[in-house]
């Protein structure tokens, strides 16, 4: 009778302590702001990852130690998609079930943003974008819970052909990565050149499976309509090996790549870069004249003496406009954070920007230029006479949005 009492005590103890247990998890939980990273950790996003984590940890340990949001610490959670959208959109569920992230922060590759975005749609979870930037996220794949920081391939490809239509060329070719990315950037791009300037000839549009690195069959082709500029979407260690197996060839003495020419990739390139080389970067430190920008750019190389890659800064910037919209709203209830993400103005590091409503996409352009030379960067080329291109130029009408968005 005595061990049958003493065994009921000890499981009436058991259950006690476990509920003690769980109350103390859960208020431990409500003290904190859990945010979850989709991101790309290995393969080719490994460069995107290093500084993208950053910027990241940059930001969430001044806002704790300025208080946090909403009295509350913030922590941050990472799985790697592996540039896969199945394991993106496993590694997105699991963040919400087992670590029971607050917020989502999107993934480098697009294919993988497009399968986390629809996860979580189902889970109302907000989740943003600074690096993977298909514009088919804001148009056909629209859902509320979701906004962008980064210039979407819309932007970038009309962008870009509206500073060219202002140029004397008119010979272009194509090569680029056979994937949402690559297709969504050169429609948009073609599209508006021929609109902009009628008299351009489309010479050629070569596809390469995504993670080619051997080019050499494709530089002979594209060399032989001889083009006066290559516009490709090829990108970081992809494009920056197709520029140095093309100089033997002797094709930039001939034409011009233009394409993206984001930080990381003018690092990897080095010297190895052509002068005069037309290109564009989403968000170049060395070109953006702002307070915000001078100050985070000192904070980021004390820190980890480098400099800021653009993924970098897009991170922070996609952090500022999400904690922005919670203060707002002043809660973490994802409906009331999406209420506030309409038309919200944030003070970015590339200056005052705000969130389009009917697609959550933020005004932020492309900034184009010219590689050179300059002695305060010696491993590596920059761009100089940089213009910035801004969105409200060339994103889509809301017109077109809503006819191409989900009913």
């Amino acid at each position: 009778m005595k061990k049958c009492y003493l065994r009921v005590l000890f499981v009436v103890f058991a259950v006690f302590l476990a509920g003690q247990l769980s109350l103390a998890t859960t208020s431990e939980a409500a003290e904190t702001v859990k945010f979850g990273w989709v991101a790309d950790v290995t393969g080719i996003g490994a460069t995107f990852y290093v500084s993208q984590k950053a910027a990241l940890e940059l930001f969430i340990e001044e806002t704790n130690a300025a208080g946090g949001v909403l009295g509350k610490k913030l922590e941050l959670f990472i799985r790697d998609a592996q540039l896969k959208p199945d394991i993106g959109s496993n590694m997105a569920r699991e963040l919400i079930l087992s670590e029971k992230c607050d917020f989502l922060i999107g993934p480098t590759s697009s294919g993988v943003a497009l399968a986390a975005t629809k996860v979580a749609q189902e889970f109302k979870k907000i989740i943003y974008f600074h690096t993977s930037n298909t514009e088919k996220l804001t148009t056909t794949d629209f859902q509320p819970y979701m906004f962008q920081v980064v210039p979407n391939t819309g932007i970038e490809g009309r962008g870009i052909a509206l500073y060219l239509s202002k140029k004397p060329y008119k010979r272009y070719s194509y090569i680029g990565p056979d994937y949402a990315y690559g297709h969504t950037q050169w429609e948009a791009f073609q599209k508006d050149l021929q609109k902009l300037k009628p008299d351009v000839q489309i010479l050629d549009a070569v596809w390469v499976k995504q993670g080619e690195t051997n080019y050499a069959s494709y530089i002979p082709t594209l060399m032989a309509k001889n083009p006066e500029i290559i516009y490709t979407s090829l990108w970081g260690g992809g494009l920056s090996s197709f520029i140095k197996q093309a100089n033997p060839y002797g094709l930039f003495k001939k034409a011009s790549i233009t394409s993206l020419y984001d930080l990381d990739m003018l690092r990897g390139t080095g010297l190895d870069m052509p002068e005069g080389m037309l290109g564009y970067a989403r968000c170049p430190f060395y070109a953006v004249d702002t307070p915000a920008m001078k100050a985070f750019v000192k904070k980021y190389n004390d820190k980890y003496k480098e400099w800021p890659s653009d993924w970098a800064i897009m991170a922070y910037d996609g952090m500022i406009a999400l904690t922005t919209a919670i203060k707002k709203a002043n809660s973490l209830d994802s409906d009331k954070v999406v209420a506030a993400l309409k038309n919200l103005r944030f003070d970015s590091l590339r200056g005052a920007r705000y969130i389009r409503a009917e697609d959550h996409m933020a005004n932020v352009g492309i900034y184009v230029g010219y590689t050179v030379k300059d002695a305060k960067y010696k491993d590596f080329l920059v761009m100089k006479d940089v213009e910035e291109v801004p969105a409200e130029k060339v994103w889509l009408p809301v017109s077109e949005l809503k006819a191409m968005q989900p009913k």
